[in-house]
């Protein structure tokens, strides 16, 4: 592709911030806005970086799922949520939850809720106990019946 000399530095800037991470397309697009670029010279950049498998999508979304769900023990529900927000689209989000091992999932789940369990006071009260429960799987973004499934068990 013929970009002119200015751009070609912008490129090489967003080359070397792609070389350090994975990033997304939506995150390569802020970054060159700072510049004040043209949108024909953001779009010819991104082109060129897609074309040179500088940023894929699928890629920078199946890592952002692997590390939310065992480093930060996130549901699909959150995960989706802040893929979204980084413009990657339904299809691949649909794609990389889909491909989520179940038991794998279940198991932080039922891990996050033992945990939990232990850190809620001795109480008589067993509804206060599993709403509480239930708020915090929630809030990590699992969804509602997968999470009463386990708390009725356990």
């Amino acid at each position: 592709m013929d970009l002119n000399p200015d751009i070609i530095k912008f490129l090489h800037k967003a080359q070397a911030i792609c070389s350090k991470a994975e990033k997304c397309k939506s995150d390569i697009i802020k970054h060159l806005q700072k510049y004040e670029l043209s949108e024909s010279d953001i779009d010819s950049i991104i082109k060129e970086l897609i074309e040179d498998k500088f940023i894929d999508d699928s890629r920078y979304a199946k890592f952002y799922v692997n590390d939310k769900l065992k480093f930060n023990k996130w549901g699909k529900i959150k995960i989706r949520y802040f893929l979204k927000q980084k413009q990657i689209d339904d299809y691949i989000i649909n794609d990389i939850l889909q491909q989520i091992d179940d038991d794998f999932y279940i198991e932080i789940l039922k891990t996050l809720i033992k945990q939990k369990l232990r850190s809620i006071k001795k109480s008589d009260d067993e509804i206060k106990k599993k709403s509480a429960v239930l708020r915090f799987a929630i809030s990590r973004g699992f969804e509602y019946g997968l999470i009463m499934n386990i708390i009725n068990k356990s």
